[in-house]
């Protein structure tokens, strides 16, 4: 069986597809005589649909799932057969479990701290400039891409870099603010006034705590920048698709590195961030992930902050105006509603905890809808593999017309005006008008350029 480790003779990390099969074998398992669909086990297992369904064709070919149709169905299901259990069971026998690593052992890992001053002095303002030349370097290669996307004719994908270019300026310019040496300000002071005297002990503390972040920040950029290298590499390969995929992954690792940045500004001879006690263990040289449990949230705190993102979905959805403000349109109409994946993007805006997912989100959604709270969700499907999940302010329902527009949309991705009137076989001035009243609602996009014209899109997480 496939796992998420590395082939022991080519040295080679394994296709997602192999990864996932096991994963996929076990699910199916798990669930017994259960039919599942495509978006079911895609959800529960965490690979895309495509994905998911690749890897349900392959297996079927072995013999170890089975398609089902039920009656008045369209859609198949899937279920594992008595072969897939015998091997998922002589796969799981005898295998001694992989230890993961968390995402705070990554950020503390190669970390030391020197008990000397000068040497802490030395030491940070060494890892502030590296700190601000991985910036300025992720800046310059992210640049590269932004010619590729423009030419891929998905705005959603030429928006996102820029956003994220952006945002790696604003952490640079930030970064190059903060002063290397924060004890001089003390000695400075104002005409006629005492200058503070700083101790040997307090100036120490302040420095070891400044290190150890500045080496966390330098540790969540190399991972940043592993992102940025495989991004450009399925550019490269014309993997755009799998490319745009990744460039959503960033918006996480970016968020945590804006947490780092505000933690590392915070830092002054009166506010630490740190307990007294994890201070002496940064003296003592006792670098552990631990030191991080009130910065970095684990996957066990990320389940159990459901509470929070309903907090912030209830405040979104009372705040109303303050929430369409960001995603008016040019005609200041306000939305009624807006897709998943954008309003997804205004919670992580709102809270502190980097690691919450699209998936808490909807829970959340879900769960303060059921609870009678705010309207909830409207799902659009076109196929398995082409819906759009649209979060309601105001609950308002959809025209025949209306939906088929949205389905085209589905379909295709990006279209001009000419597309959908091909598409619906109406006029020119009808098909425009039903596209204006989806734009004004918050459910289509749409960006203008001189190489493709004005084109409409749907923010959309299966797109």
């Amino acid at each position: 069986m496939a796992r998420k480790e590395k082939d022991s003779e080519g040295g080679r990390e394994l296709p997602k597809s192999l990864q996932g099969i096991e994963t996929l074998l076990t699910y199916l398992n798990s669930k017994e005589d259960e039919l599942c669909s495509i978006r079911n086990i895609s959800e529960h297992i965490g690979l895309s649909m495509r994905v998911t369904k690749n890897i349900l064709l392959q297996l079927e070919k072995l013999g170890q799932v089975e398609r089902v149709v039920e009656k008045n169905k369209v859609l198949p299901k899937w279920i594992i057969t008595k072969l897939g259990k015998k091997v998922i069971e002589s796969a799981t026998q005898d295998i001694s479990p992989i230890k993961q690593i968390s995402k705070k052992e990554i950020l503390v890992q190669n970390i030391s701290i020197p008990k000397d001053i000068e040497a802490l002095k030395e030491k940070s303002k060494t890892a502030q400039d590296q700190i601000a030349k991985k910036l300025n370097k992720l800046q310059i290669n992210l640049s590269k891409s932004l010619g590729i996307t423009l030419q891929l004719d998905n705005p959603e994908f030429e928006n996102l870099m820029a956003t994220t270019i952006k945002e790696l300026k604003y952490f640079q310019r930030r970064i190059q603010n903060l002063p290397n040496d924060p004890i001089q300000k003390y000695k400075l002071g104002k005409l006629g006034e005492e200058k503070k005297k700083i101790k040997k002990q307090e100036a120490g503390m302040l420095f070891r705590e400044i290190v150890f972040f500045n080496f966390v920040i330098l540790n969540q950029l190399n991972t940043i920048s592993q992102y940025a290298d495989q991004l450009l590499k399925l550019l490269d390969e014309s993997s755009h698709s799998k490319a745009f995929t990744l460039a959503k992954k960033f918006r996480g690792e970016l968020k945590l590195l804006d947490n780092l940045i505000d933690t590392k500004e915070t830092l002054n001879i009166n506010t630490h961030i740190l307990s007294e006690e994890n201070l002496e263990r940064l003296e003592d040289n006792e670098i552990s992930a631990d030191l991080l449990d009130e910065i970095v949230k684990s996957e066990e705190e990320r389940k159990e902050s459901l509470e929070e993102v309903k907090n912030i979905v209830l405040h979104l959805h009372n705040d109303f105006e303050k929430t369409i403000s960001e995603t008016t349109n040019e005609k200041n109409e306000q939305p009624k509603a807006i897709p998943l994946y954008e309003y997804y993007q205004l919670v992580l805006n709102e809270s502190s905890n980097n690691l919450i997912s699209i998936n808490d989100v909807e829970q959340a959604i879900n769960s303060l809808a059921d609870e009678g709270y705010i309207p909830g969700l409207k799902i659009i499907e076109e196929d398995e593999e082409h819906y759009l999940k649209l979060v309601q302010f105001e609950v308002k329902d959809l025209s025949k017309k209306e939906l088929e527009v949205i389905r085209n949309a589905l379909r295709f991705e990006k279209f001009n005006l000419s597309d959908m009137v091909g598409a619906t076989g109406w006029s020119t001035q009808q098909t425009q008008k039903i596209v204006d009243h989806l734009t004004d609602l918050g459910i289509l996009k749409y960006s203008e350029s001189h190489l493709h014209g004005k084109r409409w899109y749907i923010v959309s997480e299966t797109i």
